[in-house]
């Protein structure tokens, strides 16, 4: 592919022109709060994979997936390092 015309941004969280190859993930996860809406129960969902895939992206995604279903957002940073600022937090 043309480099210039690549949609790869390889850049730690910034947002793509389009996001692709996430509709699954984006569907479960809408799937998830409408469940969670109703009072249901729903398997979880774990966001893991190596770096530059798009976590941070799909993850901004959901946020906004969740805003639009008027849910509050807390976004909180977890560190291998010190896990007591996290569990103090939560």
């Amino acid at each position: 592919m043309d480099p210039i015309s690549n949609p790869y941004t390889p850049n730690a969280g910034a947002t793509p022109e389009i996001v692709i190859g996430r509709d699954e993930l984006l569907e479960d996860f809408k799937v998830l709060l409408h469940r969670l809406g109703r009072g249901r129960t729903n398997q979880s969902m774990i966001v893991t994979g190596l770096r530059g895939v798009g976590k941070t992206v799909l993850l901004g995604e959901f946020r906004q997936i969740a805003e639009e279903f008027k849910w509050r957002v807390l976004e909180l940073e977890a560190s291998k390092h010190d896990d007591s600022h996290f569990r103090q937090t939560v």
